[in-house]
């Protein structure tokens, strides 16, 4: 059996390592989906609660229009005002609620942008408000994304809100930029990797 030279076995193995690695890295994208919400997942209060707010893993990007929370319950959309995103903490957003809450279950549909690489997240999660019913803290596991960088702002069709002027537009470039660079510099890892394994089986067949 011919014997394989080291060198086209490094370079075959080096490449198919090269392309694997980016093509986790191209994939992975920063979120800032939810690590603690208020009111928490699945809580019984028993007085109404006078906003909602969240915290994420990421820090939001300030955007106008990006990041918000809307509140749904018995009644309808209880949300009082578009949630805003503290200016000292970018990873924390709140929005009021009205006030005379109906009991019954009340549904929070969230919609973030990462402040690092634009990249969009969503999801919803529920808790109940009945003063007739036992009090529960709910559960202390922040809610899941349902939907990530073709999420769409769950208020878009009620309120949208223009993006600042020029934030919006570089944001969307920087990321656009970020995963063609990404795309090609797999492209180049997968076809050294093919050339390597052709020079194996050149060397084989001799």
């Amino acid at each position: 059996m011919p014997r394989l030279r080291k060198p086209a076995v490094v370079l075959a193995a080096a490449a198919t390592l090269a392309a694997v690695a980016l093509l986790g890295a191209t994939s992975a994208f920063a979120h800032a989906e939810p690590s603690a919400v208020t009111p928490a997942v699945g809580a019984v209060l028993n007085t109404a609660p006078s906003q909602v707010s969240m915290d994420t893993a990421e820090e939001m990007t300030l955007v106008a229009g990006s990041n918000d929370l809307v509140v749904t319950g018995p009644a309808g959309v209880v949300s009082d005002n578009p949630a805003t995103v503290d200016p000292a903490n970018h990873s924390h957003i709140s929005v009021q609620l009205k006030s005379n809450l109906a009991a019954g279950v009340y549904t929070v549909a969230w919609h973030t942008v990462s402040g690092d690489d634009g990249d969009a997240a969503s999801g919803t999660w529920t808790f109940t408000y009945d003063p007739s019913k036992p009090a529960s803290a709910g559960s202390t596991a922040p809610p899941t994304a349902v939907s990530e960088a073709t999420a769409a702002s769950p208020a878009a069709a009620t309120s949208p809100a223009a993006p600042a002027a020029g934030s919006g537009s570089s944001q969307a470039g920087g990321s656009l930029f970020a995963t063609r660079t990404g795309e090609v510099g797999l492209s180049l890892a997968v076809l050294a990797s093919l050339l390597g394994l052709a020079a194996i089986r050149r060397r084989n067949a001799r």
